[in-house]
């Protein structure tokens, strides 16, 4: 399969905060590589540092021309659509039309907690929140008086260059399959496998036919924790925190994620490709010190393979 594109995810700094250079220089040597995009992880209350993430995106837009980038992915549900509307198209603005969106109902629940959202009503307030967004970034003078949201009259200037931004929501479950069908540009799961990954597109798929939205099996990507090391050891005890408390079973992690030699990571990712998937995110689990050498990696070891 041609066409695949490898971006590069960052937050959740588990190890601590890189310094404010140290990310654009992240950036900017992705760029320079030839990696697609930045993914940018969206928390508001988290155990370890983290930063806002349109500040970070308006940073990055101002060191770089061509890379893309998108939140992976944004808790829509614990923010008003409005200002999300807002902030994006300025970002897109200032970035040249290089931003997606990509949302979700919330993984971590302290988040909506925190901005005074019911976790019962994240679904609901995601499926208005993407009709708000795309309202704004069309319409003029836009009303809406929803279950949640109730605004009359509301313009955003200027809306994103290209049109709308392309909307990707994350996650796997049936519902959220079927929120993509309805509603989205795009699916964007994480902690998945190859087989996995091949299943829920059928899914996917499937569900299109039934709502009479054919999809476009392209327009999917998968976030893949990595770290890239010859020594398999080495690179299992650098990953080990990151991996210890995720939602899987710890026999079934290795599938889902690329820890380990450069061969074993490129033949799983083949593997990916197999499956039909065209798009990935590749998230460095490791110390900040680290991170600029996995990029490295990415760009001469991994993107070759797929280019």
């Amino acid at each position: 399969m041609t066409g695949v594109k490898i971006g590069i995810g960052f937050g959740l700094w588990k190890f601590g905060l890189p310094q404010p250079q140290a990310i654009c220089e992240y950036a900017e040597r992705a760029e320079e590589l030839g990696l697609d995009s930045i993914w940018l992880s969206d928390h508001i209350v988290t155990r370890n540092p983290t930063l806002d993430i349109t500040c970070l995106f308006a940073m990055i837009a101002a060191r770089t021309k061509r890379i893309k980038m998108g939140p992976s992915v944004l808790t829509l549900p614990a923010r008003h659509p409005v200002h999300v509307a807002k902030t994006y198209a300025t970002l897109d603005y200032i970035s040249g039309g290089r931003m997606i969106m990509a949302v979700g109902s919330g993984s971590d629940l302290r988040d909506l907690e925190a901005s005074g959202v019911s976790p019962r009503e994240r679904g609901k307030r995601l499926d208005e929140g993407i009709e708000i967004l795309r309202k704004l970034w069309t319409e003029s003078h836009v009303s809406h008086h929803g279950e949640f949201y109730h605004f009359d009259d509301v313009t955003i200037e200027p809306k994103p260059r290209k049109g709308p931004l392309d909307i990707w929501i994350g996650g796997k479950s049936d519902a959220i399959l079927k929120r993509v069908v309805r509603l989205g540009d795009g699916w964007f799961p994480a902690l998945t496998s190859p087989e996995e990954f091949r299943r829920d597109m059928d899914k996917l798929m499937a569900f299109g036919e039934e709502y009479g939205r054919p999809i476009n099996s392209r327009e999917s990507g998968v976030l893949l924790l990595t770290y890239i090391n010859e020594d398999r050891a080495a690179a299992g005890r650098m990953a080990a925190p990151w991996l210890e408390g995720l939602p899987i079973p710890r026999e079934d992690v290795a599938a889902r994620c690329l820890v380990g030699p450069v061969a074993e990571c490129v033949e799983r990712l083949h593997r990916f490709v197999e499956a039909g998937c065209v798009k990935f995110v590749l998230r460095p689990v490791c110390q900040p010190a680290e991170v600029m050498s996995q990029i490295e990696l990415y760009g001469a070891k991994i993107l070759p393979q797929f280019v």
